[in-house]
């Protein structure tokens, strides 16, 4: 199970916006981090495909809250001109055809996503807090390098493995 979720960036670089998009594997804590200059149905496509691509595992499910980015269930679902033929949402319809469970936490339950919350807060108090960027180029590439050095760094949750250790572990006993 991986949960997704989106983390405004504070401030703003030459007067944009910009969107953190975070995946983060519930059992090893493993994190993939992206930016992207709008937090719509298209950047969250692009989004799972990259994690997709980038994990080194398969992904079965993925738990997301009801932003309109991520779902339409509350919002669109049932307004289709045919109450049997619901309108779906992009990201649920990619998620059908590669067999991958699109889970959604309860309306207002932000803790239910608590792993992608928690590593928001993380990345607020030890990135974002802490740096400042001139160009999206420059965010882009100290987020890499901040998601890497998150990977490697030991977690308590983890009884002292970093991600990446906790993730081959988990291979290994898989393999």
């Amino acid at each position: 199970m991986v949960e997704i979720d989106i983390k405004y960036v504070l401030g703003r670089i030459r007067g944009k916006r910009y969107y953190q998009y975070t995946a983060i594997d519930c059992a090893t804590r493993w994190r993939h981090l992206e930016i992207y200059e709008n937090g719509d149905n298209d950047s969250s496509l692009r989004f799972l495909e990259q994690v997709i691509k980038t994990a080194s595992f398969p992904i079965r499910a993925i738990k997301t809250d009801n932003g309109t980015c991520f779902t339409n269930r509350y919002v669109g679902y049932l307004k289709s001109s045919s109450p049997h033929e619901p309108r779906f949402h992009p990201l649920d319809e990619r998620c059908a055809e590669l067999g991958i469970v699109h889970y959604l936490i309860d309306p207002g339950k932000p803790a239910q996503n608590g792993k992608v919350e928690r590593s928001h807060r993380t990345d607020q108090e030890m990135f974002y807090d802490r740096h400042r960027f001139d160009t999206l180029r420059s965010l882009q590439i100290s987020l890499r390098k901040w998601n890497n050095y998150y990977n490697n760094l030991e977690h308590c949750a983890l009884d002292g493995l970093s991600p990446n250790e906790a993730l081959a572990r988990v291979q290994n006993v898989c393999a």
